[in-house]
């Protein structure tokens, strides 16, 4: 049940980010811009994250899931999940088109 909601989320939101793209090329730079943010919040959270367990020498599969309860990783991996299938959707289209 929980894995549909988050594909139709995924979808829904991937078609949004499309029509939004499309909208003008100053509202496609700040959609990217953001990608950009997410990426680096997502990345850093997750490297400081696995860093830390390594340097504290602490087991590995209990320690690193504290990544899980990070706004920034959370909200930078639900943004970009969606950011990333729609420019694939769009790479397609384009190559039809």
């Amino acid at each position: 049940m929980m894995a549909g909601f988050v594909l139709v989320g995924a979808l829904l939101g991937a078609a949004l980010l499309i029509w939004l793209r499309g909208k003008s090329d100053g509202v496609k730079m700040l959609l990217d811009g953001l990608a950009v943010l997410a990426y680096l919040g997502f990345f850093v959270v997750a490297a400081t994250s696995v860093a830390r367990t390594i340097w504290d020498d602490t087991v590995f599969m209990t320690q690193v899931h504290e990544v899980l309860q990070s706004p920034i990783f959370l909200a930078s991996g639900a943004y970009l999940g969606p950011y990333g299938l729609a420019l694939l959707v769009q790479q397609l289209i384009d190559r039809r088109g």
